[in-house]
């Protein structure tokens, strides 16, 4: 079972983790920062919606205040990802790199502009949530975990978006799992190096398709050599997710 004490702590220890990242990147700018606290949000996100499997309750809209802070994050997170991958495949010329640096930096400024209302918005994100946490047990935890294993290996036989989403079920999968107690755990025999390997793989993939899909300009040398590489990663996922429902558990 995962009780009402045990998720309310972890919702407090998220939040915490999340707001002292937003306020070290709204000093520092730091990449880092901004990595960790999307990640301390994905990791509320991921309860909530284990909550709303087992519940049949919607409870994202609690999390609606930290939809703008989330995306924005977001944002620029991609754009870093693209201006990195262009600039190892040389696809960007001395002005457009110039003009990426900027956007990037017109848009942390706005990001870091915003930190105090962001605080705000997520302090009532977090008073939401608490005041709807319940009990949920264990055959509800498996009984879930079942349904959203089949659901990311059909996602995984598919492409484009539905792969990206595929991802997500699967990250949503370990960090559900790393908050239940050991019993649970070993109940699910989830193999998650596995699963953290396929995830993995997805968001290569994916950095490198945004990073091909934004390129400014048309026949560079480089492009030909970029589409390859997406096409190459994606047969990296394919042969990782062949019998995804046999590999899955340990």
């Amino acid at each position: 079972m995962l009780t009402k004490k045990k998720q309310r702590q972890y919702l407090y220890e998220k939040e915490q983790q999340w707001l002292n990242e937003l306020t070290i990147f709204g000093e520092t700018q730091d990449e880092n920062a901004l990595h960790r606290l999307r990640l301390g949000i994905k990791k509320i996100r991921a309860l909530v919606r284990l909550t709303e499997g087992v519940r049949g309750k919607r409870l994202s809209g609690d999390l609606r205040p930290l939809k703008k802070m989330f995306r924005q994050a977001g944002m620029i997170r991609d754009t870093r990802s693209q201006l990195r991958l262009l600039e190892q495949h040389q696809l960007l010329s001395p002005d457009h790199r110039e003009l990426r640096v900027l956007q990037l930096k017109e848009a942390a400024d706005k990001f870091c502009r915003c930190v105090t209302d962001y605080r705000k918005e997520g302090r009532k994100a977090a008073r939401l949530l608490l005041a709807d946490v319940e009990a949920i047990h264990g055959r509800a935890i498996r009984r879930w975990f079942a349904g959203e294993i089949i659901q990311a290996g059909v996602l995984l036989t598919k492409s484009g978006d539905e792969l990206h989403l595929a991802r997500k079920k699967i990250k949503t999968l370990l960090y559900v799992q790393k908050m239940l107690p050991e019993k649970q755990v070993h109940q699910l025999r989830l193999d998650t190096d596995y699963l953290d390997q396929i995830q993995d793989a997805i968001g290569s993939w994916h950095d490198c398709v945004v990073a091909a899909a934004g390129r400014p300009d048309q026949g560079d040398a480089g492009e030909s050599q970029m589409i390859q590489e997406c096409r190459a990663k994606e047969q990296i996922i394919r042969v990782l997710a062949d019998d995804f429902h046999r590999k899955v558990h340990r």
